[in-house]
């Protein structure tokens, strides 16, 4: 099943780009029904790629490792729920700039979506 990028936008928390101590962090918000993360891509932000293990996943449930979402290790993502994405990295100049995010679930498959944000 294959859901257009215009609903997909929708999950981004705007305004929620923001620099940290070591790194930067956004969030997103599932509005669509429960869904299982069965494996995360890496983060691209105006082009650059951030790898996996730069990845940490925090909900209020607690925190994982992009890295460590698995088929067999899976990541709930609920409804209603905001979940931060932090990236240990350099932090971002200020102003606009365009996210890309993916991940694979095991009831829809591969959701990809860019977002625009600033800082």
């Amino acid at each position: 099943m294959k859901i257009p990028a215009s609903i997909l936008k929708r999950l981004y928390v705007k305004n929620s780009l923001a620099n940290q101590d070591d790194g930067f962090s956004f969030k997103i918000k599932n509005s669509l029904s429960n869904g299982t993360a069965t494996s995360m891509a890496p983060v691209t932000v105006d082009g650059n790629e951030y790898p996996l293990d730069a990845l940490l996943i925090k909900t209020p449930d607690g925190e994982v490792p992009a890295a460590e979402v698995t088929a067999s290790s899976t990541f709930l993502i609920k409804v209603g729920v905001e979940v931060e994405v932090h990236v240990k990295a350099d932090p971002l100049p200020a102003g606009p700039h365009k996210i890309g995010i993916g991940f694979e679930t095991k009831e829809i498959g591969a959701i990809v979506f860019e977002v625009d944000d600033e800082i």
